[in-house]
């Protein structure tokens, strides 16, 4: 029997070819371009101008004085993106109804041109309105100084709002008279409440594409040849079989078992007191592939090194290949543009991850403490991601805020190669892995939505997840030399371990169920993969048991964790990808009746989501709930199960038309140009514009204030920053200043979150912040004094901002300014005068 024959998915019998068969790709052409003119017609629910904030000024504590007859209120302003389209202000004071009351902005280019201008009646302003000055964009923006002129008519009764502080530095605010006014008003504001927004150009493409491979191509050129590495060695010294794999799919397992298998040699190199550094790291990369050769040349036997047949992965190279890395190529340019305006990867998880990279860096091994960042004797957090990060940190020397942003995209544009693998090893069909992959890689929301979390881990294990489930089920459905997978199943099942915790546990409902409709078959090998993947995460399986309270975990809880997150499914397109697989389940229910071995695949994921919504449904079913897991986390990887049913369906649905008379094969043609064009645009469209601005903590500006921080502030000195409650009795940063110690080594009164597994110490830090949000007046003196008593030296204000206003903390006479741009500040605490 060919142990490559198919098991998963029978396919069965030639389809009826099309008469023309040459000409398939005319009504498919017909379809793109029918889609095209709809969405060139109107497509806006497929396609909409892409716009982003730009210049983002969004204090304010002052009104302006009212510009009417000549007096003028004049902005200027520095664009650093093309495509200007929009000025947001917000207003102060009421409209009238007077016909002659009215307001008026004008837009002038550095050459003094007029750009826009735009009279607005008053009679429906209101008090602290937002107003949005929208005008044609202007292609060759950035770096111009634009000017900005609010007048109005004698009875206008409308200012605008600003900050009395200097928060921007691209531009200035004054007021403007006529030559014979004797009386000319005053304002303590230096810059108005601003915000600009521009609209994405075809140049503004090309340049943050250049912009980023400038920055980050050599990061992006190590990681390629770092992370798959393991897996290449593994697959290389196994079976011949492996290697007429499909070539993709036989890369996409490589890239699962290379991050799994970096995070297992870190563990093992530190239980053996092995220390890494940037030269070993390279040592093993360049001899790793100089054997990865040898082995791709040679093979080992009981009889010596004989010289390996021709054979390489797959060697046919498809036309699902070509599509594959095209639209691997097409979902890294998107999620490139998705962060072209940060400087930071988004929320509170990130600054956790650059924390524990920075340790990881520092110290060489896999912690047992935070030292000497945090007083924290004990490391209970799954690693496997740092390993990776802390690895290309050591290699590359890259700062740590842009490896960590550029690093999360690019794992995120590997998944659908994941996905395809999946896809393949389920079915043995190409098309059903590729289809899977398009949903991944550009309409599904999610994984690009981790992005906006800094959800790194999970992101990370997601990358390992598909290959799992694709190698699972062969071993237990698949023919006798799929029993040799077993051991990297468990490879992948131990460094999932140690990339996420939480999916792991997701995915062993998987492995019992595939055995259980195996009836048994094989198990002894789903046990020794066991076996062996407990055994590859020991170390750490024994430090979790050693430094944490397993039962006290699984029993704590947090109001309202585990509500179902229905905002999910009314982004994009969610909904109608749901109802579509819940149409198709319907359908395959005919088949599975009839006892179709191909239905076998897509039920199985089908349960899989079943049991786990059981599972994490909790007190909805009487059933004990805990903060280990919740439906939140399980839900944001259900788009893996989700387009492999999709996939599979439809890879079985063109199977099923091609038997068919050609015209409905040509209906099909075109059907599919049309939806895959639309789907396409729509999806370029969605990943570009994914981000959640709200998840913005930290912005550009915070990069340079951190940078004169850590040059400036003595290394013993303690940082006060702004925070919020996040979630439940734990504080986080609000602001730039969350990164503060993982960037500078500096303490601060709301370090990453990892703060939380010394009680003592968290206890220091919630009362800190609960005690700083009550303060009333940061101006007063005796705010400083109490930051004395805290032992804080220093003030940070980030960008973005939080009970920590500038403005006030200026007037205090205790607080020395010593730092101000673009919206960042830092303010020494000065001891009280004598």
């Amino acid at each position: 029997m060919d142990p490559l024959a198919e098991t998963a998915v029978s396919l069965s019998s030639p389809a009826r070819q099309f008469p023309f068969r040459r000409w398939w790709w005319l009504p498919f052409l017909f379809g793109c371009l029918a889609a095209l003119i709809w969405v060139w017609a109107d497509g806006r629910a497929v396609w909409s101008p892409v716009t982003a904030v730009d210049i983002n000024q969004t204090r304010a504590n002052t009104a302006l004085p009212i510009p009417r007859d000549t007096l003028r209120l004049v902005q200027t302003f520095t664009p650093t993106r093309d495509g200007l389209a929009e000025i947001e202000l917000v207003l102060a004071g009421n409209g009238s109804d007077g016909d002659d009351a009215y307001l008026f902005l004008q837009l002038f280019d550095a050459a003094d041109a007029l750009v826009a201008e735009r009279r607005v009646a008053t009679r429906s302003l209101t008090n602290d309105q937002t107003y949005v000055f929208a005008f044609p964009p202007q292609p060759q923006s950035a770096g111009q100084i634009y000017t900005l002129q609010i007048s109005g008519s004698s009875g206008n009764p409308i200012s605008v709002r600003g900050y009395d502080q200097d928060v921007y530095a691209g531009g200035a605010l004054r007021l403007q008279s006529g030559p014979l006014d004797t009386e000319r008003p005053t304002t303590s504001a230096q810059d108005l409440r601003l915000i600009t927004r521009y609209m994405l150009t075809w140049s503004d493409v090309g340049q943050t594409l250049a912009t980023a491979l400038a920055q980050a191509g050599w990061l992006f050129a190590v990681t390629l040849l770092f992370l798959p590495l393991p897996g290449v060695l593994m697959l290389l010294g196994g079976p011949t079989a492996w290697r007429r794999w499909d070539a993709l799919a036989w890369l996409g397992t490589a890239v699962a078992l290379g991050a799994a298998g970096w995070a297992i040699l870190w563990q093992w190199v530190s239980v053996v007191g092995g220390r890494f550094t940037g030269g070993l790291l390279w040592v093993l990369v360049v001899g790793g592939w100089l054997l990865a050769l040898f082995l791709w040349r040679f093979r080992l036997s009981a009889v010596g090194v004989q010289q390996r047949p021709s054979s390489t992965p797959s060697p046919r190279f498809h036309k699902e290949h070509a599509a594959l890395l095209i639209l691997l190529l097409a979902g890294f340019t998107v999620r490139l543009l998705a962060v072209r305006d940060l400087a930071f990867p988004p929320w509170v998880d990130a600054s956790r991850h650059a924390l524990i990279t920075a340790v990881m860096v520092d110290k060489g091994t896999i912690p047992d403490n935070y030292a000497p960042y945090l007083p924290v004797d004990r490391f209970p957090y799954h690693f496997g991601f740092h390993t990776l990060s802390a690895s290309l940190a050591l290699m590359t020397g890259s700062p740590l805020a842009p490896l960590l942003l550029y690093l999360g995209q690019l794992l995120n544009a590997l998944i659908p190669l994941a996905i395809y693998t999946a896809g393949w090893l389920l079915t043995r069909r190409r098309l059903a892995g590729l289809t899977a992959a398009f949903l991944v890689a550009l309409p599904f929301f999610f994984p690009a939505y981790y992005l906006s979390w800094g959800r790194m881990t999970q992101l990370t294990a997601v990358l390992l997840l598909p290959v799992l489930l694709g190698l699972t089920w062969q071993l237990m459905r698949g023919g006798r030399a799929w029993r040799r997978v077993w051991w990297l199943v468990a490879v992948l099942a131990a460094g999932m371990f140690l990339v996420h915790f939480r999916v792991f546990l997701f995915y062993l409902p998987f492995a019992f169920i595939v055995w259980l409709i195996s009836w048994g078959r094989n198990g002894r090998w789903l046990a020794a993969a066991a076996a062996l993947a407990v055994f590859l995460a020991g170390p750490h399986i024994l430090n979790l048991l050693r430094v944490t309270e397993p039962v006290e975990t699984v029993q704590h809880r947090i109001e309202n964790y585990n509500t179902f997150p229905v905002a999910y499914l009314n982004v994009g397109w969610e909904r109608p990808f749901l109802y579509v697989a819940g149409g198709l389940f319907v359908l395959l229910l005919i088949p599975a009746l009839r006892r179709r071995r191909w239905t076998t695949a897509p039920l199985l994921l089908v349960g899989w989501v079943a049991v786990l919504f059981i599972l994490l449904s909790g007190a909805r079913l009487g059933l004990p709930e805990t903060s280990l897991v919740n439906i939140n986390s399980m839900y944001i990887i259900v788009f893996i199960p989700l387009s492999l049913f999709l996939g599979i369906a439809i890879a079985r649905f063109w199977r099923w038309l091609r038997r068919r008379h050609w015209i409905w094969q040509a209906v099909g043609w075109f059907v599919t140009g049309a939806g895959i064009t639309a789907v396409f645009i729509f999806g370029l469209h969605q990943q570009i514009t994914v981000l959640n601005s709200q998840t913005v903590l930290a912005y550009p500006a915070d990069l340079a204030g951190l940078a004169w921080l850590d040059a400036n502030v003595p290394s013993d000195a303690k940082i006060a920053a702004s925070s919020w409650k996040w979630l439940g009795e734990t504080w986080a940063g609000s602001d730039g200043g969350a990164w503060i110690l993982p960037l500078t080594g500096r303490e601060t009164t709301i370090p990453p979150i990892d703060y939380i597994y010394n009680r003592d110490y968290f206890r220091g830090i919630r009362e800190f912040n609960q005690a700083a949000t009550d303060v009333a007046d940061w101006a007063a003196p005796a705010a400083a004094d109490w930051l004395r008593e805290q032992g804080v030296d220093y003030v940070f204000v980030g960008a973005r901002g939080g009970f920590f206003d500038p403005a006030t903390l200026a007037r205090n006479p205790q607080m020395r300014l010593l730092y101000g741009r673009d919206g960042v500040f830092v303010f020494a605490v000065s001891a009280p005068p004598s």
